[in-house]
């Protein structure tokens, strides 16, 4: 076996050759991560994602590493669990089509009162990587063609774990600092197999490998004020540079790239006893990191969502807000010199499970996306349903 780097241009472009012939993608969130990075997987509840929220500035208590300053909001401990499945339908410009589908687990985190003040741990979500991909194909080995069979595997994820403290400065305002690691592993397999399948044959399989490790630091601070009837909320968030260190036994260098500062608003208005209306945004530049990527397109990936909720529906006898909401953001990545922007309708509900003296002791959260990316070459449309647990008081 040799194990080599297969750099990014290659990845690239042999899964747009594949997409053009006889190709089976699985396993991911979205065949547009081979154009860089990944595909960002947003570390949201259901009920950001319900609401078409990017993740900051909604009313009560946040474990979102997007919002530190609503991590103050919470009254009492508090653990979370978020699970994302997703099912994609994608077509290429040849008329290739297929499905596909990924799960993800973007959120994982507890809070606990400390010096007067929130302090939590997080595990959140960065950057999907994984996807699968398989091309039939002929070769000429010099005794005539011969068929090909070349899989490509991409295993891997880039995960934050965060440390944060937030804290109520007065009765209508609280700030927060949130300091998160980068971890993860991306492993990269090359298989071509010539002869048909289960023939035996003198030609060896070809196999070209490669693991590396993530390693960076990001901070976050933000900020979040309450008036007579309106949340309004902040928060920046500073990367260091995002570091790929190559196993020992691989023969590909290190590399490195620059995450762009993102900065994200945030605010929701009371309109009546039952009625709240949201709308965040989102704004980064990725397109810097464009010297760092040996194939495909950096972009803007700025965004913006809103949405509404209806506080007073009840199912089973028990409070089950319904909420609505609209998502506009731009993928970092593309395959062609063009945005790709994500377009995203969603509903859901909350639903409190057991609620004491006022204090939320368990509750869970559901949303629904039907979504949308597009470019030139791919299209991708797609379900995806979030369901967070909460649980307080332990």
């Amino acid at each position: 076996m040799t194990r080599l780097w297969m750099t990014s241009a290659r990845v690239a472009g042999f899964l747009l050759l594949a997409l053009t012939s006889t190709a089976t993608p699985a396993y991911t969130q979205s065949l547009f991560n081979a154009a860089g990075l990944g595909t960002p997987v947003d570390a949201l509840d259901g009920r950001a994602r319900a609401l078409g929220s990017i993740g900051i500035g909604l009313t009560g208590g946040s474990m979102m590493q997007t919002d530190p300053g609503g991590l103050a909001r919470l009254e009492i401990s508090t653990g979370i669990m978020a699970a994302s499945p997703s099912w994609i339908d994608y077509s290429a410009s040849n008329s290739r089509s297929g499905t596909f589908k990924g799960n993800r687990f973007p959120l994982l985190g507890i809070a606990y009162p400390v010096l007067g003040g929130m302090a939590a741990i997080q595990i959140s979500s960065v950057l999907d990587q994984t996807y699968e991909v398989t091309r039939i194909g002929e070769t000429d080995l010099g005794d005539g063609p011969v068929r090909t069979s070349d899989a490509f595997t991409q295993d891997g994820s880039v995960s934050n774990v965060n440390l944060g403290f937030s804290r109520a400065l007065t009765d209508w305002f609280a700030t927060g600092l949130t300091v998160g690691r980068f971890a993860g592993n991306l492993d990269r397999t090359l298989v071509r197999a010539y002869g048909e399948e289960g023939v035996a044959g003198n030609v060896d399989t070809y196999v070209e490998s490669g693991v590396w490790s993530w390693t960076g630091w990001s901070l976050t601070a933000g900020a979040s004020a309450d008036f007579e009837s309106l949340r309004v909320a902040a928060s920046v968030q500073v990367p260091s540079e995002l570091s790929g260190t190559a196993a020992a036994d691989t023969r590909g260098s290190d590399r490195s790239f620059s995450i762009p500062v993102q900065y994200r608003v945030g605010a929701t208005a009371v309109l009546g006893p039952s009625i709240q209306v949201h709308g965040s945004a989102v704004f980064a530049d990725w397109s810097k990191m464009q010297d760092d990527l040996s194939s495909g397109y950096a972009k803007s990936g700025s965004g913006y969502g809103m949405g509404i909720e209806l506080s007073r529906a009840r199912l089973l006898g028990k409070d089950a807000p319904l909420r609505f909401g609209f998502r506009q953001t731009g993928l970092p990545f593309a395959f062609e010199d063009e945005s790709v922007k994500e377009r995203i309708l969603s509903g859901g509900l909350g639903l409190v499970l057991n609620e004491t003296a006022g204090f939320v002791l368990a509750g869970v959260d559901l949303a629904i996306e039907r979504g949308r990316r597009s470019s030139a070459n791919l299209t991708e449309n797609f379900w995806r349903a979030t369901l967070s647990l909460q649980t307080s008081g332990f």
